[in-house]
């Protein structure tokens, strides 16, 4: 039901999911809410809607007005009188801000991959085309480079970041997934084109967290057993479920750390039995009934491993960027819209992160929504500023070093 006591509404516009929640006067969250963002339609990933806008620039103002309505929707839902919000905050990463805004994004699609602007700005929200009074204004976050972009800063702005004097890696996993270092004096920030998987987008039976998706799940010598939100019916599999599920299957032993899922001939217990062939590899079966059947395919375990390895070979370009010692980082924070949801057992298992950062490990959910929030006020804003002002943007592409750690890293983990 739309709230009344709503006087601020913050979003995070991810590539994969949109997420905005009402605040009251004093700050605090009363509701939030998430949903697809539309511009799916025009590609998974930033670079898809790039290109699509490239090749026919009047789409700019329709992923435009994808996004406002999308935007507008989560408002009428977060409140019943959008006349009384005066405050409104948006970040994203860089593409998103600059379809926003109504600015090309085409400038990322060449080299040096600059953006138009990397600036905040303080926008009147009812011109930019959010239902809003005459008066109410839209903030939206600076940027950092490349495809850094306000999201990075929103996450950092969110868990104190630059305010902490500790060695501190922050992991914002997403379909453009941001990576940052702080050694307490700098931070060193890249992106990774990670893909949608770790979102459950390019899985096959992939779907959001919603009833029915499977969200997590144990295995044993002879069967799963699958966690399901609210318990219901299987319907397809969401980011938490699919990365417990490759570790699992990692961990017995069904799928290679080269990634191949194993023929069902080559396991020897009862498990065997959710292994089947089909026309582009093998399949892991997680559920089948006379409607529907939820699995695992070979083409899904090599999306995962893309998203992976793009992530961990970016966080191993910052550590030797910085010349901090794995061993001497002192805590991890692992962001996202679904960040929380994530088993760290899991991150650890399918290699994301290194070993010895098990001990060191925190999942702290949506970050960058958090930094929005804070952002609803000026002092924060100007905080944001400065983060974005003072990073150091660590470039990826064209990068022979990133290459390199990318195809290194695209096994899984041995198991021990």
């Amino acid at each position: 039901m739309p709230n009344n006591d709503a006087h601020a509404i913050a979003f995070d516009i991810g590539t994969t999911t949109l997420v905005a929640s009402a605040l009251n006067k004093d700050g605090d969250r009363i509701d939030a809410l998430t949903a697809r963002n539309p511009q799916y339609k025009w590609g998974q990933d930033v670079l898809s809607r790039v290109r699509a806008i490239n090749d026919e620039p009047s789409l700019l103002d329709t992923l435009k007005d994808e996004l406002l309505a999308s935007m507008n929707e989560l408002i009428s839902n977060l409140t019943a009188n959008p006349s009384v919000i005066q405050r409104f905050t948006a970040t994203g990463n860089t593409v998103m801000e600059h379809i926003l805004l109504g600015v090309s994004p085409a400038s990322l699609s060449k080299v040096p991959y600059k953006p138009v602007f990397k600036d905040a700005r303080t926008l009147n929200a009812k011109e930019v085309g959010l239902h809003a009074n005459n008066s109410a204004t839209l903030y939206t976050f600076p940027m950092i480079g490349g495809f850094v972009g306000g999201d990075a800063v929103a996450a950092s702005l969110g868990c104190s970041l630059q305010k902490s004097d500790k060695k501190t890696l922050l992991v914002d996993i997403g379909t453009n997934s941001e990576i940052l270092l702080s050694d307490g004096n700098t931070i060193f920030a890249c992106a990774a084109a990670a893909g949608p998987a770790f979102e459950a987008g390019e899985i096959e039976c992939g779907m959001y967290a919603a009833p029915g998706a499977i969200e997590g799940l144990s295995v044993s010598s002879d069967k799963v057993e699958l966690k399901v939100v609210e318990e219901a019916t299987p319907k397809g599999i969401c980011g938490s479920g699919v990365v417990e599920a490759v570790h699992a299957f990692v961990e017995i032993g069904l799928i290679e750390p080269s990634g191949r899922i194993k023929d069902r001939a080559e396991v020897d217990t009862n498990i065997s039995n959710i292994i089947k062939k089909n026309d582009d590899g093998n399949v892991i079966v997680l559920y089948r009934d006379q409607k529907i059947e939820v699995k695992l395919t070979q083409k899904d375990i090599r999306s995962f491993q893309v998203a992976k390895s793009a992530i961990r070979a970016a966080i191993n370009i910052l550590i030797d960027r910085s010349d901090i010692d794995t061993d001497g980082i002192d805590t991890v924070y692992i962001a996202g819209a679904f960040g929380s949801h994530l088993s760290i057992e899991g991150l650890l298992g399918i290699g994301l992160l290194p070993e010895e950062l098990r001990d060191k490990v925190e999942l702290i959910g949506d970050a960058a929504l958090i930094g929005a929030e804070l952002a609803i006020s000026e002092e924060h804003q100007k905080e944001a500023e400065r983060i974005a002002k003072d990073a150091k943007y660590v470039s990826l592409s064209g990068s022979a070093h990133f290459e390199k750690e990318f195809m290194r890293m695209m096994d899984f983990p041995l198991k021990k």
